[in-house]
């Protein structure tokens, strides 16, 4: 009897695991490695973005300091000329360097139904936007600004970034523009959309004249050769309509004066101040220049004495609004794999449509205002 106990403890003690323990010890490790896989996948969710926020950021910050510095700095003179020149680009002709290869058809939508939308009627589906009851406005971050975003340019004495620069306090003419553009010229470079920066030098400045209206030096004809022997050949007035300049196979056919990649909007508005005789004012908006609800020009050029007759005309602004919309890294990975058409359409959808869906979901708009310190000369 005895012996026969020790049989059955033992068999006891060797019992394995019933299959209903088994099956809850299964649904426990279960629910733990989907807390766990959970828990991952929301960390690794916001250190993307949190990267992808910081890199924006820091993009943003940079050229809006740049953007800053440059307009701060910006001068007139009272002579009937055009100091300041601000257009909306409703193409992507201007340039002559838009790269449309090789999808032309899926690169950003040039129906200017989605890519110029400042007023009320420029949306065409119904919206929750809060638009300004006066003008019919758009918020300024909701704004998008045509095809090829804005064209700005202005004189201004800025400090010189050129070290070798014997003419550290002279005018300069500067220009800001968005296109479409390898980070060189090599046919292998795949396009970004990048804003680029024109700086003439003094000299060439001087040469070009004063004036960006139709009879100052900065058409397509200007000179494409540099007067200033002192500093680099390629800060040419020509420039300040296409900055997309060749260097030479010496230096891998570099384009130069590109301020930042995946900024894919560029607007800008610009105000004078009116002022009261009890110190206090008001913000009289000259560009984008709206009237009854209606965009009346997609130009505005400072004049000392505008043609009241001509909406494009103007007084010289003391204060103007920057927009930037930057793609953050994977965004600026999506849109380049959709235009390389290795994202399918989905069905129902228009290219336009979700060109821009993809553009607003992965991207971000930073917003400054800039006073501007010069006065007339």
């Amino acid at each position: 009897m005895k012996q026969n106990s020790k049989f059955e403890d033992l068999r006891v003690r060797n019992k394995g695991f019933t299959t209903i323990e088994l099956l809850v010890a299964i649904a426990v490790t279960a629910v733990l490695v989907g807390l766990l896989l959970s828990i991952s996948t929301n960390v690794l969710t916001t250190q993307r973005q949190s990267s992808n926020s910081l890199e924006t950021n820091q993009i943003a910050q940079f050229v809006l300091d740049r953007i800053q510095e440059d307009l701060q700095c910006a001068i007139y003179r009272n002579d009937g000329n055009a100091w300041m020149a601000i257009s909306i680009l409703e193409d992507k002709g201007n340039s002559g360097s838009w790269t449309d290869e090789p999808k032309p058809d899926l690169t950003k939508p040039s129906d200017q139904m989605h890519s110029l939308r400042l007023i009320e009627s420029d949306w065409s589906e119904d919206t929750n936007i809060a638009f300004d009851p006066h003008s019919s406005q758009a918020p300024l971050a909701k704004s998008r600004f045509g095809v090829a975003g804005t064209w700005l340019r202005f004189f201004s004495h800025a400090p010189e970034i050129e070290p070798n620069s014997k003419n550290t306090g002279a005018a300069r003419a500067i220009a800001y523009q968005l296109i479409r553009h390898g980070i060189t010229n090599s046919t292998k470079s795949i396009p970004r959309y990048q804003l680029y920066r024109t700086d003439v030098s003094a000299l060439d400045t001087y040469v070009a004249g004063y004036d960006f209206g139709s009879s100052g030096g900065y058409s397509e004809n200007a000179s494409n050769n540099s007067q200033d022997e002192e500093n680099d050949p390629i800060r040419v007035p020509s420039a300040i309509i296409n900055p997309i300049i060749n260097l030479g196979s010496s230096l891998a056919d570099a384009s130069v004066f590109s301020l930042a990649t995946n900024i894919i909007d560029f607007g800008v508005r610009a105000y004078r101040t009116e002022k009261k005789k009890d110190g206090t004012g008001n913000f009289i908006q000259l560009f984008p220049v709206i009237s009854s609800k209606m965009l009346q020009s997609y130009d505005f050029y400072s004049i000392r004495f505008p043609n009241p007759n001509n909406s494009s005309e103007g007084p010289f602004p003391d204060c103007i609004d920057v927009m930037l919309k930057i793609l953050t890294a994977e965004g600026a990975k999506i849109i380049s794999n959709y235009e390389l058409g290795l994202i399918p359409l989905p069905s129902g959808k228009s290219h336009e449509e979700h060109w821009w869906e993809l553009a607003d979901q992965n991207s971000e708009v930073f917003i400054r205002r800039i006073k501007i310190y010069g006065n007339g000369i």
